[in-house]
């Protein structure tokens, strides 16, 4: 396979990931209902080969709006505990509460932002390399 061919794979595979992980933050700010929920515990998981590092991820209980308590694991990381007891806003999907996040949406919108920049470097070496 030639450079220009990866160039452009590569490209193409970073536009989509950016804007489309772009375009699901919006949708789930826009249409997710938000909700305070209760830190009641800590999942650690390992964030090093090593296995010294380790990253806490809150367990968090809310009650959705069909009125049933739901228990998650959040999906942002701290290097230290979460406080037991804290309130942490969420957004759940209407269909399926126990699909939800943080709203920290800062977090992934960097993410999108970093996958579109890629992409719009990647599709200026295409460019100059056609």
């Amino acid at each position: 396979m030639s450079e220009t061919t990866v160039t452009l794979i590569s490209a193409v595979a970073c536009t989509v990931v950016g804007i489309g992980t772009f375009f699901h933050y919006f949708l789930s700010i826009l249409r997710w209902p938000r909700v305070t929920g209760t830190v009641t515990g800590n999942v650690a998981d390992l964030r090093s080969i090593e296995g010294t590092h380790y990253a806490y991820f809150p367990r968090i209980e809310f009650q959705a709006a069909n009125g049933k308590t739901y228990e998650v694991r959040g999906d942002v990381g701290l290097n230290d505990e979460w406080p037991i007891g804290q309130k942490v806003a969420l957004q759940y999907r209407r269909t399926n509460p126990n699909h939800t996040t943080i709203a920290k949406g800062w977090q992934r919108l960097i993410f999108s932002v970093v996958f579109i920049c890629f992409a719009v470097a990647l599709w200026y070496a295409w460019l100059g390399m056609s």
